[in-house]
């Protein structure tokens, strides 16, 4: 049986379309402006929080969430490696135990089982990822002391 190629733009959709709104959020302040005019800011919008920023860990859960779902509902699997899916090694190794256990789920007790068991697994799996901050970085180096010159 032949099936049919995602033509490549497709296959990089949910990235980009991540990638705008990201965009688009951080252009829309102060555009509530009439055209030609410059808009005005009291001093404490300027110094008001910034909207939320979506941390490591919730991204984390959003895309394993997203890639779980579309490999189960699509049956065969998206036909993209994890890099092109937008995820690390670690992330793939998440999404990877996830669909394991929501295809047993599915199977015994149905789809919307097995969908709630990949956001709790995506969320679980995420926040011990990054209970430490990056996984790239040493979450212990601010506990190291210095050692003197000379010594190993």
């Amino acid at each position: 049986m032949r099936t049919r190629a995602r033509p490549r733009v497709l296959r990089f959709a949910p990235v980009c379309a991540l990638a705008l709104a990201a965009a688009l959020a951080g252009c829309s302040a102060g555009h509530d402006a009439t055209p030609g005019s410059t808009p005005s800011r009291s001093p404490s919008a300027l110094n008001s929080p910034s909207p939320h920023t979506t941390s490591p860990a919730e991204l984390c859960t959003h895309l394993i969430t997203y890639w779980a779902k579309q490999e189960l509902d699509e049956g065969q699997g998206s036909g993209l490696d994890y890099q092109e899916k937008g995820l690390s090694d670690g992330q793939n190794e998440i999404l990877l135990t996830t669909l394991a256990a929501a295809r047993k789920e599915r199977a015994a007790h149905g789809a919307a089982a097995g969908d709630r068991l990949i956001e709790q697994q995506a969320q679980q799996g995420c926040a011990e990822r990054y209970r430490n901050g990056s996984p790239t970085t040493d979450p212990w180096a601010q506990t190291k002391q210095p050692t003197p010159s000379g010594s190993p």
